[in-house]
């Protein structure tokens, strides 16, 4: 028998924000081992994958930083699992690693650790965060990351292609997808089943709790049920990696007693610009210098970005977004227009390497987890290449979440 169900506007999932990093903790990389540009997303078993977690501490303390993870349902909220459910070992695992800065104007630590490991490793699927926790103040997250663990027990068909809505054909991309039942029973999948879709790691812009257009025989069919995404456009970048030399993008290097200031080649506003393609890394980060060891080997510098839009955008905020910013619109990261200069400008410490960022237009009065828009500064095209992710959550009948299938693509690569 085949279900039907009627065509319902796109809705962002509106899962709940993460909270800013404490300022000692910077430049925090987590992605699993050996894929530094990759989305924290592993399979449950230990064998096939691990996850690294990287950071640096710019207190001059040491400070023994400490891991917990916390299983989550599939809203992001923590579940009623207590930790020896989803937990093998201890609760907390010990940084493995650290060392100090070598060579640089900034001095600080660099700590590392790979879960999971013979301290702490998760027994179940599912939706978690990762906490770095001072033992001094274990009750207060010093920095909280999202990541997913997933189980194949249902094969997913998904890709990207035109919205079903022609007014959105130029500027969106609506995401197909199929969930075929393989060994798992799938019963009930309007109610228990949930697909969330997140194009770049931006939980912000997530969509999510779509019903299925159908179910037939084995396969449970998602599309054309509404998961429409603002294309947006390539992102824009900023090479920090030489001291010695300007790299593109970078209209002048300066050289302070104590920091290194890089003033980035003024943006322009992309609202209206025919699509003009290129190669990006979703958003991503990496840490990289030209001359010595990338982690400790890396300075902190003064990353200068001045933004011109023409005119000022009256009551609305202007934020800069991508990896380094959690993936979301933090306050320290908006925007202010200067009147002499005509210009948005900010300025921020960064690591040396190289990273993504597009520049995201939000009304003041939104909430804190509002994504904003990219329209405004970037344009929208259906042809920018996106990586989507793609994470089946099932309602388990011992009485969790579980991920029971994933899909990461690439929307035109």
């Amino acid at each position: 028998m085949v279900l039907a169900c009627l065509f319902s506007p796109s809705t962002r999932a509106q899962f709940p924000p993460l909270p800013a990093d404490e300022p000692r903790i910077e430049t925090l990389l987590f992605h699993p081992t050996g894929q530094p540009l990759s989305p924290p997303v592993i399979p449950l078993s230990q064998e096939l994958g691990l996850l690294e977690i990287r950071f640096d501490d710019l207190s001059g303390d040491y400070t023994p930083w400490e891991i917990t993870i916390v299983h989550c349902d599939r809203h992001w909220t923590p579940s009623d699992l207590h930790p020896s459910e989803y937990l093998q070992g201890f609760y907390t695992t010990p940084m493995e690693e650290d060392e100090a800065s070598f060579g640089t104007k900034v001095d600080f630590t660099h700590h590392s650790v790979r879960l999971p490991n013979d301290d702490l490793s998760w027994t179940l699927s599912g939706n978690y965060l990762l906490q770095v926790l001072d033992p001094d103040a274990p009750e207060t997250p010093v920095a909280v990351r999202r990541f997913v663990v997933f189980e194949d027990l249902c094969r997913v068909e998904a890709q990207a292609g035109e919205p079903s809505d022609i007014a959105l054909r130029r500027s969106h991309q609506e995401v197909h997808f199929s969930v075929f039942e393989e060994g798992y029973n799938l019963s009930d999948p309007y109610d228990r089943l949930e697909a969330t879709v997140v194009p770049n790691w931006r939980w912000d812009r997530a969509i999510s709790g779509k019903d299925p257009r159908f179910v037939k025989g084995n396969e449970i069919d998602y599309r054309r049920t509404g998961h429409v995404f603002e294309g947006g456009n390539t992102y824009r970048f900023a090479d920090l990696k030489g001291l010695e030399f300007l790299a593109l993008g970078v209209a002048s290097l300066q050289e302070s007693d104590d920091h290194w200031h890089f003033y980035l080649d003024t943006d322009v506003r992309r609202t209206y610009d025919t699509f003009a393609g290129g190669d990006d890394i979703h958003g991503a980060m990496v840490t990289h210098n030209d001359r010595l060891e990338p982690y400790t080997g890396s300075d902190y510098v003064w990353v200068h970005w001045s933004l011109d839009t023409r005119h000022p955008l009256v009551g609305r905020d202007v934020y800069i977004v991508g990896a380094f910013t959690q993936n979301q619109c933090l306050p320290h990261f908006r925007m202010q227009y200067n009147a002499g200069r005509g210009l948005y400008t900010l300025q921020h410490k960064l690591k040396q390497g190289y990273y993504n960022y597009h520049y995201v237009v939000k009304d003041p009065k939104d909430a804190a987890g509002e994504p904003g828009t990219l329209f405004d500064l970037e344009g929208s095209h259906n042809r920018t290449d996106n990586l989507y992710s793609l994470f089946v959550h099932y309602a388990d009948w011992d009485g969790y979440d579980r991920v029971v299938g994933f899909a990461q693509w690439e929307s035109n690569p």
